[in-house]
C-alpha cells in the first residue's frame, strides 16, 4: 500500500487527514442511562420503566465494555497507521452518547484537519445502519468553521481479516467442546418492513456468516438472526432460539453461538445472548456455548487498517 493513502500523509501536501472510527455508543454507567435512552429514542424521554429495565441489564452484565474497547481500537489503529506515517490521528465518536460524531468533526477541524476517513464500526453498508452515521457527519460538517472533507468508508464486512478473526475464534471454541457440535451464526434482526424496502441487510449479514463459515471450514452450521425488537410489528427470522430448539431435536446438544453480526461484546452479546439464550438453552436441555468476538484483537484492527489506508475504496472489497 503506497505511504500516501495513509492517513496523516496528506499533510505534507497541506491537507491535515484523521480517521474517525464511529461506533453506537454506551451509557459508562447508571448515571448516563436515561440521557443515552433519551438519544436512542430520538429525543423522547424514556419511560421510567424502561430505565429500570435497561438499568437492570446493564448490571448484570456489569455494564458495557463498549467504551473501553473501542478507545482500545482506537489507539491500536493510530498505532499501526503511524509505522506508515508518524502524524496519523485516529478519533472515535459515537452517534448516541459523549463523544458525539457531530461534536467530534468540528473539534478536528479546529485542529487543524482537513479531510476525515470516517468508519462505521458496524462492517454493513446497510441504510438502517448507516443513516445515522450519515446524519452525524452532515450535522458535524454544518457546525466546523471551515470546510471539512468526510469519506464514508462503509460495507468493510468481506474482509479476510474480519473473516479470519472470527474463524480463528471459532476454531479454538470448537476445540473445547468435544464431540458433536452445532454451530450458529448470528447477527441482529431487523423490522421485516426493511426487506421489503430492500435494504440488502439480509444479503450482506448471510454473506459474511458464508465467508466466515468457509474460513472456519464449519460443518455443520446455520445462520440465525438474534435480538429482535419487542414491537408489533414482524422482525427478519429465524430466531436463533428456534433454530437451537430444531437442532436439539436432531441431537444437536452442544451448541456455539458466533455473533458475527458484531464485532465487539455490548448488551445484544452480553443479555441477549449470555443471559437470555443461555437460560432459554438450559431449559431445553442445550449445552450453550458462545464464541468470543474479536473486540480489540489486532485482526480486527488489520481489518480497519485495510479500509482505512486503501487508496480506493469500494464497499464490500
Amino acid at each position: 500500500m503506497a505511504a500516501e493513502s495513509a492517513p496523516g500523509a496528506g499533510e505534507r501536501t497541506g491537507e491535515k487527514t484523521a480517521v474517525l472510527l464511529m461506533g453506537y455508543g454506551s451509557p459508562r454507567g447508571p448515571e448516563d442511562l436515561p440521557g443515552f435512552l433519551r438519544e436512542v429514542l430520538g429525543g423522547r424521554e424514556p419511560p421510567a420503566e424502561m430505565v429500570r429495565e435497561y438499568h437492570r441489564r446493564y448490571d448484570l452484565i456489569g455494564w458495557s465494555p463498549q467504551p473501553r474497547v473501542t478507545e482500545s481500537l482506537r489507539g491500536k489503529l493510530e498505532k499501526r497507521l503511524r509505522l506508515r506515517d508518524p502524524d496519523a490521528r485516529v478519533l472515535l465518536a459515537t452517534k448516541h452518547w459523549a463523544p458525539h460524531i457531530a461534536e467530534a468533526i468540528p473539534e478536528a477541524v479546529e485542529g487543524g484537519v482537513r479531510r476525515v476517513v470516517a468508519i462505521p464500526l458496524s462492517p454493513f453498508a446497510s441504510p438502517w445502519v448507516l443513516r445515522p452515521y450519515e446524519q452525524a457527519i452532515a450535522e458535524g460538517r454544518k457546525r466546523a468553521k471551515r470546510p471539512v472533507s468526510v469519506e464514508l468508508r462503509a460495507g468493510w464486512h468481506l474482509s479476510p481479516a474480519l473473516a479470519k478473526a472470527w474463524a480463528r475464534s471459532i476454531e479454538r471454541t470448537l476445540a473445547e467442546v468435544p464431540g458433536d457440535r452445532f454451530t450458529f451464526l448470528t447477527a441482529h434482526s431487523l423490522p421485516k418492513r426493511q426487506e421489503e424496502a430492500h435494504d440488502p441487510y439480509p444479503r450482506l449479514v448471510q454473506e459474511t456468516a458464508g465467508r466466515v463459515a468457509q474460513a472456519a471450514r464449519l460443518d455443520p452450521w446455520e445462520f440465525t438472526y438474534q435480538s429482535a425488537g419487542n414491537t408489533t410489528e414482524p422482525w427478519l427470522g429465524p430466531d436463533v432460539t428456534e433454530r437451537m430448539v430444531h437442532q436439539a431435536e436432531r441431537g444437536h446438544r452442544d451448541q456455539l453461538v458466533a455473533p458475527i453480526g458484531f464485532v465487539f461484546d455490548h448488551l445484544e452479546t452480553l443479555y441477549d445472548l449470555d443471559e437470555v439464550v443461555r437460560t432459554f438453552a438450559e431449559k431445553h436441555g442445550i449445552r450453550y456455548h458462545r464464541v468470543p468476538l474479536p473486540n480489540d484483537d489486532d485482526l480486527l484492527v488489520e481489518a480497519l487498517e485495510g479500509v482505512a489506508t486503501a487508496p480506493l475504496w469500494t464497499p464490500g472489497a
